[in-house]
């Protein structure tokens, strides 16, 4: 719409929506995020950590089995001192393959907290927001009239004496003088009055 300038102070969506309620949703929403991001980097770091663990750990059941293979156990192997270190380095193995396994699967948790942390702030702030908005409407439309209302003051009574001397003294002598003040009304009402009409005044442009 076009304003009078200076009429109206603008309005923005801030200046209607509950800052008590949407200030520490919108911190949530900033804290998430970062946590989300720095869980995603670590979760990298973890996942490569796995990736070694797990190689680790087939190279070394690899390695246990070949040697199995080509050795006697002998007939008490509970009592082969060599095969129960082995088997205890393999378990020692496996045993740190799962702790990083769980150190996965507990970052995958906070990544997963932060994002419906994040979800839940967002749909939260944006029915704030909605509110915010048709208030906002609301406002917008006082402005318009109020606007229409100062820009009608302005224009009627131009018009009504360029009216009145359209009938009254177009034929006198003063004839420039009158129709100029008549064109000049007419002026006026086409920029002020004629963007508030329905259509935009499109009716009176046909």
């Amino acid at each position: 719409a076009l304003w009078l300038p200076q009429v109206e102070r603008v309005r923005t969506i801030e200046d209607f929506i509950d800052h008590r309620a949407a200030d520490p949703l919108r911190a949530t929403v900033k804290a998430s995020e970062a946590a989300e991001l720095q869980a995603s980097r670590d979760l990298d770091q973890i996942r490569l950590q796995l990736q070694a663990a797990q190689q680790a750990g087939a190279n070394a059941r690899e390695t246990f089995g070949n040697w199995i293979a080509t050795r006697r156990a002998t007939a008490q192997p509970d009592q082969d001192p060599e095969l129960i270190a082995r088997t205890k380095a393999l378990d020692a193995i496996k045993q740190k393959e799962e702790a990083v396994q769980r150190q996965v699967n507990a970052q995958q948790q906070r990544m997963l907290d932060a994002r419906q942390a994040e979800q839940r702030a967002r749909t939260a702030l944006a029915e704030l927001e909605r509110d915010a908005q048709l208030k906002l409407d609301a406002e917008y439309r006082r402005i318009e009239l109020r606007v229409f209302a100062y820009r009608l003051a302005l224009t009627l009574p131009l018009l009504v004496i360029a009216g009145w001397l359209f009938v009254k003294k177009r034929k006198s002598t003063w004839w420039p003088f009158v129709w100029g003040f008549i064109l000049f009304a007419l002026f006026a009402f086409f920029v002020e009055l004629v963007p508030y009409l329905p259509s935009y005044g499109g009716y009176v442009r046909y």
